[in-house]
């Protein structure tokens, strides 16, 4: 997800594995089926979610985030009856929203199904308004737990299911949601049903239908993939012409870094969402305004592509992991510009990010931070440009051969699952071949940045340059572990270069160059997220 506008020190030792407590062990929801009939008018809707779980645990109980503002027409229980007013409950839960709470018997390994039966208007999650240009729409906008405003789900992105949607809707409306558009249906009084499916897990917030007057253009396909722009009318022409006329060699590009894509198709639809563009899985919703204004461009469609490897097909457990979703979309999303031979375009990006986390509110904290339990809060520069940065030192650090095998590693093992950082760092230490646990801890467990003073001069003597470089950061910072490139320049613009690994405060190294130097470099090629805040010649 790129959000518009989007930008405590630890007190205990935190574990790279870290989980909040939200996990419902005791279920596992494999399978949503949710039909609802947007309204010709207002916004409310009548709606029915089927549930598909099993009970992993000695528990009787199907625990679900739900709005209580919604009237229960009925609720269906695996045998086929209504249940009773004694088997389902009300609870409270934690932030916005309750928790329904249905009871019926089973065995541990058990498959049940219950099927919630509801209507009212949503307070949030799924938007009925006049889009742009003033017309009559429908979009869910989920993220990060407001899926439950519009539909009883676990709204969580520990649990994945697959999920299916029949959208009942005006005759000349089109609708599009995730997976395979299974067929349409023609249901009387002037309406359609749309039936798509998607039969891979994806997380809840990403389970999403949009709905209204809709132009689809076909914009290609690669590696079995079929992409199309779903727009309105207004915007068909700039959308296909500006930030999608490459869309399709994004995937072929990223398929080739990353492995395959995750889905069956890719739609890239113009809607309501609050945010810049979200990563729905196989159907991305863009921000109406941007495509109105003409201020959209090819890097918002690059991140969200990339989304659909890490942060759909790849999951975090966790919400505090928000990096191995936004840091790796942040990160993959600029590479493919890098990857097309615009060098600059990516340097370009790599240095914004640069910027923005060194003029940030949020360097003091680190990116894995249990200590914010409001997760709107988490969409700052730590998860998007530290995470991004991250990665990239993580290249520098291993060499290009290591840390693609190791992503591509990563990808395959928990395609369609959840991982946390840990699953990450065990996965680059046996590709490096040396533990990697050290590098993780350092850039996403602690706060801040390296900060270093650098004095240095020449031996005349032995033609040999001196550094001593001091890392000032605060002290709740601590020490980073860098491999820091020192270049000298002579007079002539000849220059020699190194890289000296740096594990303490304080650090000296002498080179040996032909020359007195005109100048001395500190990470001339923009290689690590540091700073040097003094840098002087003695003599």
């Amino acid at each position: 997800m790129l959000s518009i506008g989007a930008v405590a020190l630890l007190q205990t030792a935190v574990s790279l594995s870290m989980v909040d407590d939200h996990i419902r062990a005791e279920q596992d929801i494999i399978h949503y089926e949710i039909a609802l009939s947007i309204p010709d008018r207002g916004s409310s809707i009548r709606a029915s979610t089927a549930i598909r779980y099993v009970l992993s645990a000695a528990s009787s109980e199907l625990v679900l985030d739900f709005d209580s503002g919604f009237e229960i027409d009925s609720i269906i229980l695996a045998d086929g009856r209504a249940a009773r007013r004694e088997e389902w409950t009300w609870a409270p839960r934690e932030g916005p929203g309750n928790l329904l709470v249905v009871t019926q018997a089973g065995d541990v390994g058990d498959t049940l199904s219950v099927t919630v039966h509801y209507g009212g208007s949503p307070q949030d999650g799924l938007i009925i308004r006049d889009n742009v240009h003033g017309r009559r729409t429908a979009f869910a906008d989920n993220w990060p737990d407001r899926a439950h405003h519009w539909f009883p789900s676990e709204d969580h992105p520990s649990d994945k299911a697959s999920v299916s949607f029949r959208i009942g809707v005006p005759r000349d409306w089109s609708a599009v949601a995730n997976g395979r558009l299974m067929r349409t249906e023609q249901v009387g009084d002037g309406r359609t049903a749309w039936l798509w499916r998607e039969d891979r897990p994806i997380p809840v917030h990403t389970m999403v239908i949009g709905a209204g007057i809709m132009s689809v253009a076909v914009l290609g396909e690669t590696g079995g993939v079929p992409q199309t722009a779903w727009t309105f009318s207004e915007d068909s022409a700039f959308a296909v012409e500006h930030p999608f006329r490459r869309a399709t060699d994004m995937v072929e590009v990223l398929i080739e870094v990353l492995g395959p894509f995750p889905y069956e198709k890719l739609a890239h639809v113009q809607s309501s969402t609050r945010y810049g563009g979200m990563e729905n899985s196989s159907a991305i919703f863009y921000n109406e305004s941007a495509y109105a204004s003409r201020r959209m461009g090819e890097s918002v469609v690059a991140h969200e592509i990339a989304h659909q490897w890490f942060g759909d097909a790849v999951s975090q457990y966790d919400w505090h992991h928000l990096w191995l979703s936004e840091g790796f979309a942040s990160y993959f999303g600029p590479l493919y510009f890098q990857l097309a031979g615009e060098e600059e375009t990516f340097a370009g990006a790599m240095r914004s990010d640069w910027n923005e986390y060194m003029n940030s509110e949020v360097v003091d904290r680190p990116v894995i931070d249990p200590a914010e339990r409001n997760l709107f809060n988490l969409l700052n520069v730590n998860n998007y440009q530290k995470g991004a940065w991250v990665l990239h030192m993580l290249r520098g650090e291993l060499g290009d051969s290591v840390f693609f095998s190791s992503v591509r590693d990563f990808y395959n093992t928990f395609r369609d699952s959840t991982a946390l950082t840990d699953d990450l760092a065990a996965i680059v230490s046996r590709r490096a071949g040396r533990p990697m646990d050290w590098f993780f801890e350092q850039w996403l467990l602690r706060p801040g940045f390296p900060k270093v003073e650098v004095t240095w001069g020449f031996d005349a003597g032995d033609n040999s340059v001196w550094i001593t470089v001091r890392q000032v950061q605060p002290q709740g910072w601590g020490v980073f572990s860098i491999l820091l490139p020192i270049a000298v320049v002579d007079a002539d613009g000849a220059i020699e270069q190194v890289s000296v690994r740096m594990e303490d405060r304080e650090l000296t190294h002498h080179m040996e160059v032909r020359a007195d130097p005109a100048e001395l470099l500190i990470d001339p090629d923009e290689t690590l997220l540091l700073q040097v805040v003094e840098l002087e010649r003695r003599r």
